[in-house]
């Protein structure tokens, strides 16, 4: 498919609808507004060169004063938009209502600048007959080079460079469109033209030095460019010099989007957004003019995730089946005509009668350029007075001002003003107070219809648009937090914000009703509604007041009167419900106290004497406590004397002890010593005595053999002086008297 010619196509045959039937209007009604006759006006021929050609400025101060009246609506409140959940049962929903109010009323104050596109958006609609905006979400990043910290492998911390992202803007966006930038298809639905139109082409103004950059950057997805690239050549060629109604908007000024002799960065070209519906899809693309295709076509849901055009058409005077309707400067531009014909004619009058025309004989000999200069005190030459006859004009009848004043009538009630000459008209009305109240209240019915028709088709629109944008695109902590903080969403039961909360469904709408241009007013009828409510409250009990407020609030020109009631917009919050069920169990309970009380106040009594009693006992006790505490250390001293004492006596006999042991072990030690020495003296004697004997009877002891044996001998001596050893050597044991005392040892 060649998409290229088809958006060509698109743009060639809107264009052509918009030059033959939308194009010479518009420039007439910028020339009206500006002050300034149409280009096909008699004015500009050079038979009216020197007649009178002012312009009665009733055109601008119209719309003058229609933006001062939008001006006084829409911002005399602090919060500029209400949300409404769709569905009060659900909390989310409910909480999310009340999140978005104040993003949106954030935003609109802070990120946006709200006053001047409102104004300029309803300006545009009264002048243009439709005011068209593109809404989209602005995030633009910068690389910038920052110093980091980190360690070299080695265990050492080193300084190096990195490339970070920085947010620059972050925020979302309305950008007014001109209507001769701006091309749909006139069949269109005129309820929606932008959503049912089979096209809808953007022209957009772009410097050449951003075309070349978005020629150079590289899409992250694909790895390609996100633009075609082109030549200086191709680029410049679509370029457009001239147009006709641009040129009437900036007053017949230089073209400011008109190519300059010189080819540079700085000149503007014109890229065009293209939304395009091919068997029941729709895509978007971007081309340079109608010559080259700058991206390639994607579904509108990858380009725009909402899957719906970004753009709003709304106007402030409706036209059954016209797109484009008529606007208030087209529709006062024939009155307007008339004004300044009546007012230039009587001008030239006036100008006649103060310098009168000449007529002179011809070829005669005068100073007609005295005449003409008609200085007064000054000196006109002639040869013969006849020659020179004086024409007199009348003054200016009455008419010609009674006319001016009832055209000046007819304008105001046709666009709905409200206007000094209309009060001097109606001499009767303007007499008395109530008549001028009847002619301030026809006039702002008229002003009131165009606010409401201009906030259902355009600033509703564009603030559901913004919800979505704010949905899907608000990141920004800061801004969420603030928000956050003025939701209260904690009586909600919302601890954080998540996207399933900001993704509920919510009805936006504005804070402007009918009966909101005169700021008296509408307090007056605030006040009166309030009252009325509060007095059908008490005076019937049993009505439904919810649909009274509704009523009564309606026909004081509110929506419904829902922001002043909380609990009826969004129901009974839990911590309400929590509260009155508190109330009444503290109701309860202080029915029973009151009943209780008699009984209360004996316990009290009682409880008095028993603390009294207690009292003197615990005094009675501390005093007892007191006395064994200081028996109890006399005894524990004593103890403690008495305990130093036995415990000195029992070392002491306990070292007489062991000194008188010690001295008898080393008396036992010393006999046994001396018994062993003994006996070991004794026995080397026997034995050298045997052996002598046995020497001496040898021969005789050989023949007598039933004798004793020396051997047998030696071991009986062993024997004898082992056992003595065993007992010398056997553990002992003390033996004490019956008052404790050593009294000897003895074998264990």
């Amino acid at each position: 498919m060649d998409w290229l010619d088809l958006a060509k196509t698109a743009f060639e045959g809107s264009t052509t609808y918009f030059d033959a039937n939308l194009r010479k209007q518009q420039e007439d009604n910028f020339a009206h507004f500006q002050g300034r006759h149409t280009a096909d006006s008699k004015y500009h021929l050079d038979s009216w060169k020197y007649r009178s050609k002012s312009f009665v400025p009733k055109t601008r101060s119209i719309v003058r004063k229609g933006e001062a009246t939008v001006a006084a609506a829409f911002f005399s409140n602090v919060d500029v938009v209400t949300a409404d959940a769709q569905d009060q049962s659900n909390t989310l929903q409910v909480a999310n209502a009340a999140l978005m109010k104040e993003l949106l009323n954030y935003r609109l104050q802070k990120s946006i600048p709200w006053f001047a596109t409102l104004i300029g958006a309803f300006q545009e609609a009264e002048v243009c007959g439709v005011v068209c905006s593109y809404q989209d979400w602005m995030h633009r990043t910068e690389t910038e080079t920052v110093l980091q910290v980190g360690s070299d492998g080695f265990g050492n911390l080193v300084q190096y460079e990195a490339q970070q992202e920085i947010v620059v803007e972050d925020r979302p966006y309305i950008d007014l469109v001109p209507l001769e930038n701006v091309r749909f298809d006139p069949g269109a639905d005129w309820r929606d033209p932008v959503g049912t139109s089979p096209y809808f082409i953007h022209m957009v103004p772009m410097y050449v030095g951003g075309v070349k950059e978005r020629m150079k950057r590289v899409d992250p997805k694909t790895g390609q460019p996100v633009w075609t690239p082109l030549e200086d050549g191709e680029i410049q060629a679509a370029m457009v010099e001239y147009d006709s109604v641009r040129n009437a908007r900036e007053n017949q000024r230089t073209d400011s989007k008109a190519e300059d002799n010189a080819y540079s960065d700085f000149d503007i070209v014109w890229c065009h957004r293209n939304f395009i519906k091919v068997e029941g899809k729709e895509y978007f693309y971007w081309t340079l003019g109608t010559q080259h295709l700058l991206s390639e076509p994607v579904p509108i849901k990858e380009a725009y995730w909402t899957g719906e055009r970004p753009y709003v058409i709304g106007t402030v005077a409706l036209e059954a089946h016209k797109a484009v309707p008529a606007s208030l400067v087209e529709l006062g531009s024939a009155v307007q005509k008339e004004l300044n014909d009546i007012r230039n004619s009587r001008m030239d009058n006036v100008k006649l009668v103060l310098n009168k025309r000449w007529l002179v004989r011809r070829n005669k000999n005068v100073d007609i350029a005295s005449l003409n200069r008609n200085v007064p005190g000054s000196v006109t030459l002639a040869d013969d007075i006849a020659d020179i006859q004086e024409v007199n004009w009348p003054d200016v009848t009455a008419s010609a001002y009674q006319e001016q004043d009832r055209l000046n009538v007819d304008f105001d009630e046709l666009l709905g003003n409200f206007s000094g000459s209309s009060v001097m008209t109606n001499r009767k009305l303007n007499e008395t107070v109530g008549g001028m109240s009847m002619l301030n209240g026809s006039a702002s019915v008229m002003t009131e219809y165009a606010i409401r028709t201009f906030v259902e088709t355009w600033v509703e629109p564009v603030l559901r648009q913004l919800v979505k944008l704010e949905a899907k695109y608000e990141s920004d902590e800061i801004v969420l937090g603030v928000a956050g903080q003025k939701a209260q969403l904690q009586r909600y039961g919302v601890d954080r914000i998540t996207d399933d909360l900001l993704n509920q469904d919510v009805t936006i709408y504005v804070n402007v009703g009918m009966g909101a241009t005169d700021p008296n007013s509408k307090l007056q009828k605030f006040a009166m509604a309030a009252q009325t409510v509060a007095g059908i409250a008490q005076a019937l009990p049993g009505a439904n007041m919810e649909e009274v407020r509704k009523e009564v609030f309606g026909l004081a020109g509110y929506r419904d009167g829902s922001r002043f009631f909380p609990e009826a917009q969004e129901g009974p919050s839990p911590e309400l419900m929590q509260a009155q069920q508190m109330i009444q169990q503290l109701q309860q309970a202080l029915q029973q106290a009151m009943d209780q009380r008699q009984m209360e106040a004996a316990k009290l009594q009682l409880e008095a004497q028993k603390a009294q009693e207690k009292a003197a006992l615990d005094a009675a006790k501390l005093q007892q406590d007191e006395q064994k505490a200081v028996l109890s250390a006399q005894i524990d001293q004593q103890a403690k004397a008495s305990t130093i004492e036995a415990q000195r006596q029992a070392e002491a006999e306990k070292a007489q002890a062991s000194i008188q042991i010690a001295a008898m072990e080393a008396e036992i030690q010393a006999q046994t010593e001396l018994q062993k020495a003994a006996l070991q003296a004794a026995a080397q004697i026997e034995i050298a005595k045997i052996n002598a004997d046995a020497k001496e009877d040898m021969g005789e002891s050989e023949a007598e053999d039933d004798g004793p044996k020396s051997s047998d001998l030696m071991q009986a001596i062993f024997e004898t002086q082992a056992n003595l050893l065993k007992a010398i050597s056997a553990p002992k044991r003390v033996v004490r008297g019956s008052d404790g005392r050593m009294t000897g040892v003895e074998s264990a």
